[in-house]
């Protein structure tokens, strides 16, 4: 059979449609440019999505690995957490509960000195199943067992690089590693490829965890704890039969008294428990904020990009089939004719079809072209990590070309249908008109702008809320201290106190002091807490614990509630003297904390209380506030310095602190940030989330102005002689562009009424999440409503008054 009458048959049609196209060039313009923004804002939302869900799905075990993590159920919540003691990871090995291996990851030391080159370096602590259990490929030296012996290190390949010459094979090299203040030579045993971007754990350089300067003391204690463990699962063993045998373990290796967990505000939760041990599956990590790893994002927020993507989808769609519809009523006879010449309904039908086909494909291939010339500014803005390679995945083509054959049937389909039921003596006859599709069209105009509506609506909550967290007082003035991580932390404590020295001078600076953990997520990007859980006077005391320097309050602005600061001035403030928040003294005492000493370990000297301060957040604002205890110790180990300053200038004042560090520490680098800027930081992903909307509101107001736009130009084409007679007969301008802009206002005023309630439950839902969050105000909707009135009436009023103010002598003689 030969395929020339079938050739001929789609030249024809496409050489119909261009035809078509160039006909009516302003509307073909406006369906392909909406469709085309629509396409490129669903690509890049769509891929982002991809490259989230892609995390961790390459590991080969991913079915059977999990993170340990513990679980306590208390009225206000279930509190989650993911550090545990060095204990934990060996006993789940050996208890023979289902659990196959199991890897302790825990950060260690920071630098690797190679010959004369020292570089900054991270180091991660872990045991040699890592490697078994993890699809990190070995490139060389020994794959069996890498780290087989405690002298052992296995590099990446990208610090392997960064320490050796090009020529330089790694493998057998000795090199030093520098953890807990020591030096350490260690023996290259593998090199491992460099982890993928979309995987949850991240290594420079591994070794194993009993290397961990404090193994040797806390290898025994359950409640010192301070690092990760992810098991691997025996084969024909499910995550439920290991949680249920965990129970027993639990009770074993770390008993608790169920009685005094009630008296403390812990309830049963759904299986009956008040506290725990469970597993998080791999898959899962990347996706739990509180015990994930890396750069974590919600679930919820990959369904609102979806749904994004979505939502400007359907309203391009709706632009489409209104436009298609008024504009296939002016080709009403050349649909008659073709009838008359023999045209059935299905090639009526796959013309108007295979028009909208050919016009969503030009759009998808702009979109396509556009998506990646915009994928690094989107990159950039979004703060995310796209590749544009993604689009030639299979999978992304495949669906691509679903959406393109979905959008082009969903929006091409119904005026292909209208059309086909055309009768052929009406149209010859020239009673077809558009009034009697107006309900249909207004339906879509207002489904469109309530869309929009919520859009906008959604934009100003989820600003506002960021806002909120980003502005909240914390307890402490971050906006005039400065935070400078430390290079040499072994000597943290040293350089500190050189710091505090060299600007004592100086009048712009209020107080120096030290710490072991940041204030906010700074420029280097590190973030910890370390917590731990002791008896004292026949009772459990949970704190998080963080190491400080003297004039810790002072640099912080708090003042105590009773005591005092951390000071110079006390001998005994050189070690064992701690800082408590009112929270960790009530769990000591029923009244006044200052004087007292307690153990946290019964082989370590006493603490004692110098101090009791006001609960503040010391961690983010998705947190609520927690014991936390400020304690000063012995040793040399800081890996932050903090200054508070008081200056007009902080560009000059910053550049001051640059200089005296610079004197302190040669020839390393400098990653200084304001802690306002650290705490916003911490709020990326509202911040992206507020941006993603604000963005995704901006289209479809676009894309609905677009709509209505061609709509109007179409109505008042076919309204132009009763325009004309109305005019004849003594109408005002004001009079005509009123009656051509109500048909249009009305359904938009509906889409507000519809849409405000809508998105106040919304948003409600939404603001649940957060322990400190802002209450929906109606000026939110006021504001909103009148936005997107304001936006319609602008849209409608040019081409209303253009047709007002023709004149009616033109129009009638035309017609």
């Amino acid at each position: 059979m030969s395929t020339q009458p079938t050739s001929a048959w789609i030249g024809h049609y496409l050489k119909t449609t261009f035809r078509a196209m160039q006909k009516n060039r302003l509307h073909s313009f406006l369906n392909i440019a909406g469709m085309s923004v629509a396409f490129t804002c669903s690509i890049l939302l769509l891929l982002s999505v991809y490259n989230d869900l892609s995390y961790d799905q390459f590991h080969e075990n991913k079915d059977k690995l999990f993170k340990v993590y513990n679980f306590s159920s208390k009225t206000d919540g279930v509190e989650l957490s993911n550090t545990m003691g060095f204990p934990m990871g060996p006993a789940l090995k050996s208890e023979n509960i289902g659990i196959q291996k199991s890897t302790r990851i825990k950060n260690g030391g920071n630098k690797i000195r190679y010959k004369q080159k020292e570089l900054d370096i991270s180091t991660t602590f872990v045991d040699n199943d890592f490697f078994s259990m993890f699809s990190f490929p070995i490139l060389k030296g020994n794959h069996s067992s890498p780290l087989g012996n405690l002298s052992d290190i296995v590099l990446s390949d990208e610090t392997a690089a960064k320490i050796f010459s090009s020529d330089e094979d790694p493998v057998g090299k000795t090199i030093e590693v520098k953890m807990g203040g020591e030096w350490k030579s260690l023996v290259v045993s593998a090199v491992i490829k460099a982890k993928p971007q979309n995987s949850s754990i991240g290594y420079a350089a591994l070794v194993r965890i009993e290397l961990d300067n404090n193994y040797a003391a806390q290898k025994d204690q359950w409640f010192t704890q301070h690092h990760s463990v992810y098991v691997q699962l025996a084969p024909n063993t499910t995550q439920a039969n290991v949680e249920q045998r965990l129970r027993a373990f639990s009770k074993k290796y770390i008993p608790t008294d169920e009685q005094y967990l009630r008296e403390k505000g812990y309830i049963p939760d759904a299986r009956g428990d008040m506290e725990g041990i469970r597993l998080l599956p791999i898959s899962d990590i990347h996706f739990n904020a509180e015990i994930g790893t890396g750069n974590t994002t919600s679930r919820s927020f990959l369904y609102i990009l979806i749904l994004t993507a979505v939502v400007i989808l359907v309203i391009a769609c709706f632009n489409f089939i209104n436009l298609n519809i008024g504009i296939s009523f002016t080709r009403s006879k050349e649909i008659g004719i073709r009838k008359c010449l023999g045209a059935g309904k299905s090639q009526i039908w796959l013309q108007i079809w295979g028009e909208s086909l050919v016009t969503a494909f030009i759009a998808m291939a702009i979109g396509i072209v556009a998506s990646l010339l915009l994928v690094k500014g989107f990159n950039k803005l979004f703060i995310t990590r796209i590749d544009s390679s993604l689009l030639y995945q299979p999978q992304i083509v495949l669906l691509l070309l679903a959406i393109l054959i979905l959008v082009s049937f969903f929006a091409g389909s119904y005026p292909a249908f209208v059309m086909t039921r055309l009768k052929t003596v009406e149209i010859l006859k020239g009673k077809i008109s558009m009034k009697s599709n107006g309900l249909f069209r207004n339906t879509l105009v207002a489904v469109q702008f309530m869309i929009a509506t919520i859009l906008i609506c959604t934009t100003i909550v989820i600003y506002e809320q960021f806002q909120h967290l980003r502005k909240a007082p914390l307890g402490y003035n971050t906006s005039s201290i400065v935070s400078v991580p430390i290079n040499n932390e072994a000597n943290g404590k040293n350089i500190v106190r050189q710091m505090r020295m060299r600007l004592a001078s100086q009048t712009s600076v209020v107080g120096v002091t030290g710490t072991s953990v940041n204030l906010g997520l700074g420029t280097d990007g590190s973030v910890s807490k370390w917590s731990s859980t002791f008896g004292y006077k026949g009772k459990d005391v949970q704190t998080s614990w963080v190491t400080a320097d003297v004039d810790f309050l002072k640099t912080m602005g708090i003042a105590p509630k009773e005591g005092r600061d951390l000071s110079s001035e006390y001998m005994s403030d050189t070690a064992n003297a701690v800082i408590v928040t009112e929270s960790m003294a009530r769990q000591l005492t029923g009244g006044s904390a200052v004087g007292l000493s307690f153990f946290s370990d019964s082989s370590k000297p006493k603490w004692n209380v110098v101090g009791v301060i006001p609960d503040f957040h010391f961690y983010s604002m998705y947190q609520s506030t927690e014991p936390l205890t400020i304690r000063v110790t012995a040793g040399n180990e800081m890996s932050y310095a903090l200054i508070r300053v008081n200056t007009n200038n902080p560009a000059a004042t910053m550049d001051l602190i640059k200089s005296v560090y610079a004197e302190i520490e040669p020839r390393k680098e400098f990653r200084g940030s304001f802690v306002n800027e650290n705490v916003d930081r911490w709020y990326e992903n509202e911040k992206r989330l507020s941006k993603m909307f604000s963005i995704a509101a901006s289209v479809a107001i676009v894309l609905c102005c677009m709509g209505l736009f061609g709509i109007t130009l179409i109505v008042i084409a076919q309204r132009v002689k009763e325009i004309g007679v109305r005019k004849v007969l003594g109408a005002s301008v004001t009079g005509i562009a009123v009656l051509v802009s109500r048909s249009f206002i009305r359904p938009v005023i509906v889409a507000i009424v519809i849409a405000s309630p809508v998105a106040w439950w919304i948003m409600q839902k939404w603001l649940q999440d957060f322990s400190y969050r802002i209450t929906i105000s109606w000026w939110m909707f006021a504001l909103t409503g009148f936005t997107a009135l304001l936006i319609a009436v602008m849209t409608i009023s040019y081409q209303a008054i253009k047709a007002a103010l023709a004149n009616p002598v033109k129009s009638l003689r035309t017609e």
